[in-house]
C-alpha cells in the first residue's frame, strides 16, 4: 500500500526537483529597483541598462548575459541589469542553442545606454536578440521591469 503511494508520488517529486534546480534570477529589493530607475548619469562612468520586457513568447526561459565574455547573470521576463562602467568598449552577448546576439558599446563617462534583449520562439531552444535602443524607448520600457543582482563586478 505504501509502495503504491510512493510510486504515484515519484513523478511529482521528480518534476518538483527538476523545476527547483533550474537557474533563477535574483531580484534586487524594490527600493534598489526604484533607485536604479532615476536614470542619473555619473560624471566619471557610463551607465548601461540591459533589459528584457515581459513578453509572453519565450517568457519561460532565462537568458544568460555576458560582458566581455564574463558571466553577468540571467534575465527573465520583465527584468533588467544596471552597470556603472569605466569608459571603454564593452561587448554584451547572449546565446541559446539556436542563436547568439552581440552588441558592442563604446561607453563614455556621463552617458547612459539602453540595451534591449528579446527572446523569440525557435525550433528547440528559442532565439535571442540584443540591440541598443534610444533613451526615450529604453526608459519607457524599463520602467515596467525589476532590477536584477548581477554577478559581473565592474573594475
Amino acid at each position: 500500500m505504501i509502495q503504491k503511494r510512493l510510486l504515484r508520488l515519484l513523478p511529482i517529486l521528480l518534476i518538483t526537483l527538476l523545476l527547483g534546480s533550474c537557474a533563477s534570477t535574483s531580484k534586487a529589493p524594490e527600493s534598489k529597483s526604484n533607485e536604479a530607475k532615476s536614470f542619473n548619469a555619473l560624471a566619471d562612468k557610463g551607465t548601461v541598462y540591459l533589459y528584457r520586457t515581459g513578453r509572453a513568447v519565450g517568457a519561460a526561459g532565462q537568458l544568460i548575459v555576458k560582458i566581455n565574455s564574463m558571466d553577468a547573470g540571467g534575465t527573465g521576463p520583465g527584468t533588467f541589469f544596471k552597470w556603472d562602467l569605466k569608459p571603454g568598449t564593452y561587448t554584451f552577448s547572449s546565446s541559446t542553442g539556436e542563436s547568439s546576439a552581440v552588441v558592442q558599446i563604446d561607453v563614455k563617462a556621463g552617458q547612459i545606454y539602453f540595451v534591449r534583449q528579446d527572446a523569440r520562439m525557435g525550433i528547440n531552444n528559442g532565439r535571442v536578440t540584443i540591440k541598443e535602443v534610444d533613451s526615450n524607448k529604453g526608459q519607457k520600457e524599463l520602467n515596467n521591469c525589476k532590477l536584477l543582482v548581477s554577478s559581473y563586478i565592474p573594475e
